[in-house]
């Protein structure tokens, strides 16, 4: 694709259209991008955009989120769509020059979304195949032009950061080897040259492309470098230069220096709610601190003193929100230090521990104004940053909390006794004046949480509790009342206090407890403030949660009494949103839905129709314009339950769901709405698999030409869905299928996906579903073909997941009473003689022993129909792979069970029905309620050592002096194993004649 007026112009209308807010015009784009990517050229127009300066910044923006997507959808090779050669090539020569070119503050944006497209091209070709990348980085450096330095180093750093999080490997450390070759001398020079520059005494006489602003920002890059460089190993260049970066001698140490080291320029300003270029410094200096007290503590003799900058830091630095992450950070850092226990003396006089909690943790521990206002004007960001803490976005109360734990690690009894006292100081506060002195009781309850806990999840709240503090008692006589309170009458955020501790400290209460607090709490989902109404949504979604050994605490019945009420509310508020983003903008609303239908169950039959109705009326507001994934998923999750336990007791309610689903289920799939595409797929064949196995409703059949369309399996996040259905499809109407000649539309599919290595698993799904409902008769003039691209793959270095997925097809073709292993064997033979004997042993044998326990089962009853079913297989040339096929069987036979695995039928359990145990995906989002169980080709199968024993008595009595030269010939190869299961068939009555 050439870069003409013609053709930038049209792009240009593409990649702003991707940003429009009218869904429809936002896919189309997406699809005309998607359409255009295949040609020659097209990555390389749109980076020729990005870089543009005369082009708007909406579309440059668009560009490079596009790129960077596309980058990591296509560079690997593993789409149908490939990046050719060429353009590989001729991207990573543009991309360190746009990275430069981007280095300023008004395209920042730009450069780190060209950026993370650039780290992920170097995750897969640097060093080998992008060796003068390093040069390239280090010769654009220069001693005066801090525009370019800073390109230079955000570029080194996208590359380098990824270091941080992977496991160590030979590969990884050769690459990183390869880099300190060739970067750290630079480097080093660079980092001394910015300090002197910044230690000018009038920033004013700075040349223009190095003022302060550019410097601050080559330093914060600096100490990024220097973290991404230590974050595997301590580079020897660092180790011989540690006094000149921490400290040492006379040499103060640069990022030592820089705890202490003011400018009131590069704080930014008060009301600044993000970080100044000096809090990232020393944020990304206490990491690095914290790094090399963990990993690098035998010559990080400089701990002391950097433990003493830090601390003296924390007590300088104000209460803004500018100040947030950097608080987070430094009392993350003095959290690791006291937990390593090696530095205790630091820690231990009771002065020092009182100072902590007068200086650090009492000051971080309050309730802020913005946090106030927060809790008002953006409730549900109050809500996230309370419940979700990230590195990104850790609140100071959150820090202080993990400090004071990591404290009471070591010095349990001495905290405790400090901050109960100022617990005790705080309620007395509150006492004398509840209405103004609400924030005392807050900041008491913050504390009591602090130090109660000793170990707790997320997922799981507290799991065990400091001895020398009774929460119980705490909670009945400072928090209950509050919790009972009539709205309006104490402080809402008390309320909310109120509400929390019950959602922390839920596993210490027992179940008549919980039981007698969850009305309360259905109250509370009816309050008027939002904040008190999602943690009451929130807080009983966890009740509902907790299982003990496994299994829900709370059964349907004890739910039944509060379920449909719970609901109500819950869609109430869900839908005072009004439009599709505010609807979908509070996802522990629909996820408490979601528990109270897994949780209720049957008990929820009476009233189906109405929750039914609530939910499909959300689904169709949300499904004009998609916005919270986790929220989509737990409605999608809510409607599979609902139909999976009503209809389990109540199977005539199926045509009340398909009436009520059918309706938005056409309207998602007319309107192409992308997201919701896997989610309707599973849903519709859950309600087909609740059908006779030999019915096709007419509706379903209707499906079956449009389920074909090319455009449907272009998207990955479909294909699992729609492989789903088709075989449920196939396994109701495989004759009306046949006879509409769509089984040659289906093995084209087939042929489409076998040849991706992302769904090649589903082609094998797909094609043992056309083999177990087609005749056999049908699919014979398409096998050959049928092998022969499977046999492709064999020789383009299959994953070992093909190879499994391969043997697993083979062993069930040769199960499949219609088709059998002569089958196999005649198309094998037929494509190449001797095929099939190649194909046993260097695939399919030498992997049975590497199946997975999940699959096991039906390859040895698979080997089994191979040895006693097939006659070709006692004839020459192939008689020959009947002892190998034998001891292969028998090597499976000694393999140790794997007991944990089963395969849940009837009520399943809890944890395949909760998306966070299960995950969220990209590109694919299983809904855990709406397969039942999987189905078992064996499930007629027991013992399948017993069945061998069996099948090949039966086959020696009907072919009698055949066998037994051939298990002569085995327990010659293998005399202790051929022994053991001769023995076997003689306890069983079972002979070889």
């Amino acid at each position: 694709m050439q870069a003409t007026p013609e053709t930038l112009s049209l792009l240009t209308t593409y990649l702003s259209s991707t940003v429009s807010p009218d869904a429809h015009t936002r896919r189309s784009a997406e699809e005309s991008l998607r359409q255009a990517e295949a040609q020659q050229g097209f990555l390389l127009l749109v980076l020729e955009l990005v870089k543009a300066d005369g082009v708007d910044m909406v579309v440059r923006q668009a560009g490079g989120v596009y790129f960077k997507n596309a980058v990591k959808r296509l560079w690997a090779g593993e789409e149908e769509t490939q990046i050719a050669p060429g353009d590989k090539t001729a991207i990573k020569a543009q991309l360190v020059p746009i990275m430069i070119a981007l280095g300023t503050a008004q395209t920042a944006r730009l450069q780190s979304q060209i950026g993370e497209g650039l780290s992920h091209i170097a995750s897969l070709d640097f060093p080998n195949e992008w060796e003068g990348l390093c040069d390239e980085l280090v010769n654009s450096l220069t001693p005066d032009n801090f525009v370019i330095n800073n390109g230079v180093l955000a570029t080194a750093h996208s590359i380098f950061k990824r270091w941080r999080s992977q496991f160590r490997t030979n590969d990884l450390y050769s690459e990183i080897n390869f880099v300190l070759s060739r970067f750290c001398e630079p480097y080093y020079r660079l980092f001394q040259h910015v300090d002197q520059l910044l230690q000018s005494p009038n920033p004013q006489s700075l040349p223009p492309n190095s003022s302060l602003a550019l410097l601050s920002q080559t330093l914060i890059l600096l100490v990024q470098l220097f973290h991404d460089l230590s974050s595997q190993d301590l580079p020897p260049f660092f180790e011989d230069h540690l006094s000149e970066f921490m400290g040492g001698g006379e040499h103060p140490g640069w990022l030592r220096k820089y705890l202490d080291w003011e400018r009131e320029e590069l704080k930014g300003d008060d009301d600044d709610e993000a970080p100044g270029p000096l809090q990232k410094i020393r944020a990304t200096i206490c990491e690095i601190a914290e790094l090399y007290a963990q990993k690098y503590a035998d010559v990080f003799v400089q701990l002391g003193s950097f433990v003493d900058g830090v601390w003296n830091m924390l007590t300088r630095v104000g209460a803004g929100t500018r100040e947030d992450v950097l608080v987070s950070r430094a009392l993350r850092f003095l959290s690791v230090v006291v937990k390593m226990g090696n530095h205790k003396a630091m820690f231990q006089a009771p002065e020092t521990l009182r100072a902590f909690c007068e200086k650090i943790i009492l000051p971080n521990m309050a309730i802020r104004q913005h946090e106030e206002e927060m809790f008002e004007d953006d409730p549900m960001e109050y809500i996230r940053r309370d419940l979700e803490p990230s590195t990104e976005s850790d609140t100071r109360r959150q820090a202080a909390t993990d400090f004071t734990r990591a404290l009471m690690e070591l010095f349990e009894k001495d905290v405790t006794d400090i901050v109960k006292s100022y617990i005790t100081a705080f309620l007395q506060e509150y006492a004398q004046n509840p209405t103004d002195n609400w924030k005392s009781k807050d900041t008491a309850i913050y504390l009591l949480t602090s130090i109660a806990s000793r170990g707790s999840t997320q997922q799981l709240g507290v799991t065990s509790t400091n001895v020398l503090v009774d929460v119980v008692e705490f909670f009945s006589q400072n928090v209950f009342a509050d919790l009972q309170a009539a709205p309006g009458s104490v402080h809402p955020i008390l309320t909310v206090d109120a509400i929390k501790f019950l959602y922390t400290f839920r596993n210490q209460l027992t179940k008549d407890q919980l039981i007698s607090v969850l009305p309360l709490l259905v109250q509370h989902l009816n309050s008027d403030n939002y904040v008190i109404s999602s943690y009451a949504a929130i807080t009983i979604e966890r009740i509902l949660f907790i299982k003990v050994e496994r299994q829900a605490l709370f059964t349907q019945a004890d739910v039944r009494p509060f379920a449909e009420n719970i609901l109500t509310a819950l869609f109430s508020t869900i839908e005072k949103g009004g439009t599709p983003e505010k609807i979908a903008e509070n996802d522990y609303l629909m996820k408490c839905a979601m528990r109270v239908i897994i949780t209720a169950r049957q008990a929820l039959t009476p009233v189906y129709e109405g929750v039914l109705n609530r939910l499909v009326n959300i689904l169709g507001e949300i499904s004009k314009n998609p916005s919270n994934p986790k929220f989509n998923q737990y409605c999608f999750e809510s409607v599979s339950a609902l139909i999976r336990f009503v209809c389990d007791g109540s199977p005539a309610a199926l045509p009340t769901f398909e009436g009520a689903l059918f309706g938005p289920a056409q309207h998602i799939l007319t309107n192409d709405v992308a997201e919701f595409i896997p989610y309707i797929f599973q849903i519709l064949a859950q309600l087909l698999e609740l059908h006779s196995p030999t019915e096709l409703p007419p509706s379903y059949q209707a499906l079956t030409g449009p389920l074909l369309s090319a455009a449907l399996w272009e998207q990955r996040g479909n294909i699992p869905a729609l492989v789903r259905i088709w075989k449920a499809l196939l396994l109701r109407g495989a004759p009306s299928i046949v006879a509409a000649g769509q089984v040659q539309g289906l093995l084209g599919i087939f042929q489409r996906l076998v040849g991706s290595k992302i769904n090649d698993v589903y082609a094998f799904e797909l094609l043992q579903a056309l083999y177990e409902f087609v005749p056999i008769d049908v699919m014979r003039p398409f096998s050959q073909t049928v092998f022969v691209l499977l046999l492709n793959r064999l020789q383009s270095k299959p994953s070992s997941q093909f190879n499994h997925s391969f043997v697993y097809f083979f062993a069930f073709v040769a199960n499949l009473d219609n088709v059998g292993p002569d089958f196999l064997i005649g198309v094998l033979d037929g494509v190449q003689p001797g095929l099939f004997g190649n194909l046993l042993t260097g695939v399919i044998l030498s992997n049975t022993q590497k199946i997975t326990i999940k699959h096991r089962k039906l390859v040895e009853v698979g080997l089994t129909k191979v040895l006693t079913r097939s006659d070709s297989l006692l004839i020459a040339p192939n008689r020959a792979y009947w002892v190998p096929t034998f001891l292969a069987l028998l090597d499976l036979f000694t393999l140790p069970q794997d007991i944990t695995y089963t395969n849940p039928d009837g009520e399943g359990d809890l944890t395949e029905l909760d998306p966070e145990e299960t995950g969220f995906q990209s590109s694919f989002s299983k809904l855990g309620a709406s397969e039942k169980s999987v189905r078992d080709p064996t499930a007629g199968v027991g013992d399948t050592k017993l069945l061998a024993s069996g099948e090949l008595s039966k086959r020696s009595s009907a072919k009698p002096g055949v066998l037994g030269p051939l298990i002569a010939e085995a327990q010659t190869a293998e005399e202790k194993t051929v022994t053991g299961f001769v023995q076997f068939m003689a306890s069983n009555g079972h002979n070889i004649a």
